[in-house]
C-alpha cells in the first residue's frame, strides 16, 4: 500500500492496454469487528473470510490474540464479483470492512464506484452464512 490505496503490479504482457485489461483481483486486508471471543481464533477467522475472497494470511495481533476489538487478515478477493459486506453466524450478522479500498459500492457490492455513483436497484451488500463449525458457535 502507499498512503491508503492498494497498488498492483502485474506481470508485463505484448499488448497490455490499461484501458482495456483492467485488474479482476486484489490482495486487501479485512477487519470483523466484534466477533465473539468463541470466533477469536485462527481458524474461524479464516474460515470467516473464506467467504469474502482466498485467505492469505492472519496479522500478529490477530494471530496471536493480541487484539480483541476486531480480527484482520489478507484475502484475494475478486473484484469482477460483488464484495461481502456482511456475514452471519449462529443467525447474527456481523459486518466487514475493506481497508484501502475506496470506490466499494455496497449497494451493489461492486468495486469501482461508490454507492451515489450506482446505477443497481440492489439493495445493500451482499450476506453471506460463515458456516463455522459447532466448535465455534
Amino acid at each position: 500500500m502507499i498512503g491508503d490505496h492498494y497498488i498492483n503490479v502485474v506481470p508485463w504482457r505484448k499488448g497490455f492496454d490499461p484501458r482495456v485489461h483492467s485488474i479482476t483481483s486484489t490482495l486487501a486486508w479485512l477487519q470483523l469487528p466484534d466477533l465473539p471471543i468463541e470466533l477469536y481464533h485462527p481458524e474461524a477467522v479464516l474460515r470467516i473470510a473464506s467467504r469474502a475472497g482466498r485467505p492469505i494470511r492472519l496479522d500478529r495481533a490477530t494471530e496471536t490474540g493480541a487484539r480483541a476489538k476486531f480480527a484482520r487478515v489478507c484475502v484475494e478477493i475478486d473484484l469482477t464479483k460483488p464484495l461481502l459486506s456482511k456475514f452471519k453466524v449462529v443467525g447474527l450478522e456481523y459486518e466487514i470492512k475493506y481497508e484501502g479500498l475506496h470506490n466499494v459500492c455496497f449497494q451493489c457490492g461492486r468495486y469501482g464506484h461508490s454507492q451515489a455513483n450506482c446505477s443497481s436497484n440492489h439493495s445493500g451488500g451482499q450476506t453471506q452464512d460463515a458456516n463455522t463449525n459447532s466448535d465455534w458457535g
